[in-house]
């Protein structure tokens, strides 16, 4: 689909935004000025990662847009006496980083177009959003001066809207550490710079660099950058789509799948739907032949250990479990998936309540199976990454929550799980390749199940 509303983005200005000057109202202490890397960190994949926000903004309540960039700024650089990691930059090594508030690349632009037309456009062609994502120049030779987080705001015209990307090194920073610094990062701005530091709840930096220090392991190294991820940018043209599946709809599926011994959460109704639906799509393109299909799922481990200290560590602290779907052994009806996905997944689960050896253990043990399967090109390949129950669509900054989300590069076959605004739906942005595309969304469960929002 192409927009006939969204002209090119004018980049007006690029600045460094530094941390606030501490106090003892704070209580600031004197940061580290070297953060460790951890073996969670190390076999993440090597690139930035995107998410951005879009927010309608009424003529009323909304200041001059310099006021709004004035309080942007200012609330980041207090958010960063509390995120020191995210102002540093890599080390030389490549082993840690260097903490000496080198500063987040702060990116005002503006865009021609009048915020309403551009939402009819993007709720159907979510890949307009992509527009919106700061460029980024991440190669080996200028890691060491690359800022770990970027920010682009855009202003439509008129004032009508604005869109608020921040793209994170994945390699240093995961979902929930990006989701949240967002989120606490909206809360400063809404309350105000005089914000106690008690009211930001923000991350522990764990010492997970000798906790799970990194692996010299080469093999295992190999998959932090995908082995298909070429592959996929030479032969096929990725797009993305969204679907919405409501509360009503969630209910039939979970009428759909018969008797099972546990009730499914919604996450797991939805990941197995599309996960089903997906595998026919491999089907029809291998006329008729079903082939073996790996589904990466990231678990996110906060939470899973049981240790409060953990609960809210900044980095990289999450496993992609592989699920393995083989024909002849599991079936194609979506209870058949829906177990494979269960049993998989809880077991799992059950392994990560053990010592930090066993999920050292367990994840170089996932990272190679999942290596394995995606080299191998009579396997397909996707993944599937829940961020509901994360507090994104509550990134209410001062000027009300956001209307539109959208995540990732479109590098390969995803599905990214997010809630919907009454919280008891799931928004899925799927991105396929475009051949896929093109059968998905014309599949008759796709559109049985779904509903425009």
């Amino acid at each position: 689909m192409e927009s006939k509303v969204l002209t090119k983005i004018n980049i007006l200005s690029k600045n460094l935004i530094r941390s606030f000057p501490t106090s003892n109202h704070d209580n600031d202490v004197d940061h580290p000025k070297d953060y460790k890397l951890s073996f969670f960190d190390q076999i993440a994949l090597q690139m930035h990662v995107p998410c951005v926000l879009f927010y309608p903004i009424k003529y009323s309540t909304f200041p001059k847009i310099s006021i709004i960039h004035e309080q942007l700024e200012q609330s980041l650089s207090k958010l960063l006496t509390h995120v020191y990691p995210a102002s540093g930059r890599f080390a030389s090594d490549g082993q840690s980083i260097n903490c000496h508030d080198e500063g987040v690349l702060y990116i005002k632009a503006k865009v021609d177009s009048q915020f309403c037309d551009f939402l009819k456009d993007a709720q159907k062609d979510i890949d307009l959003a992509l527009s919106f994502c700061p460029k980024i120049d991440r190669s080996v030779s200028n890691l060491s001066i690359t800022p770990l987080v970027v920010v682009q705001v855009t202003e439509f015209a008129c004032g009508t809207g604005l869109a608020l990307s921040l793209s994170a090194e994945h390699a240093v920073i995961d979902g929930f550490t990006a989701l949240k610094f967002v989120y606490e990062w909206s809360k400063v701005s809404k309350m105000g710079i005089n914000i106690h530091s008690d009211k930001i709840n923000c991350f522990t930096f764990d010492d997970f660099g000798t906790i799970f220090p990194p692996t010299s392991d080469n093999h295992l190294l190999k998959r932090v950058k995908s082995p298909r991820d070429d592959h996929y940018h030479d032969l096929a043209e990725m797009v993305a789509r969204r679907f919405v599946i409501n509360q009503s709809v969630i209910s039939k599926l979970r009428e759909n799948i018969g008797v099972v011994y546990f009730r499914p959460s919604r996450v797991e109704l939805v990941i197995a739907f599309l996960w089903r639906a997906l595998i026919n799509i491999y089907r029809r393109k291998n006329n008729g032949r079903l082939r073996p299909c790996l589904l990466s799922v990231p678990v996110n481990l906060r939470g899973k250990i049981h240790s409060p200290r953990y609960e809210n560590s900044f980095g990289n602290f999450a496993i992609e479990v592989p699920v393995k779907f083989i024909p002849g052994e599991t079936g194609m009806e979506l209870q058949d998936i829906l177990l494979l996905l269960r049993d998989v997944i809880q077991k799992a689960n059950e392994s990560f309540v053990k010592s930090s050896d066993d999920i050292y253990s367990l994840a170089s043990k996932f990272h190679e199976e999942i290596q394995e399967w995606e080299e191998n090109e009579q396997v397909d390949v996707c993944m599937a990454s829940s961020l509901c129950r994360f507090p994104i669509n509550e990134a209410d900054f001062g000027w009300g929550k956001p209307c539109l989300l959208s995540f990732g590069l479109r590098r390969s076959d995803m599905f990214w799980l997010y809630d919907t605004q009454c919280g008891t739906g799931i928004i899925v942005q799927a991105d396929l390749k475009k051949d896929c595309m093109d059968m998905f969304e014309c599949d008759e469960d796709v559109l049985s199940f779904t509903c425009d929002e």
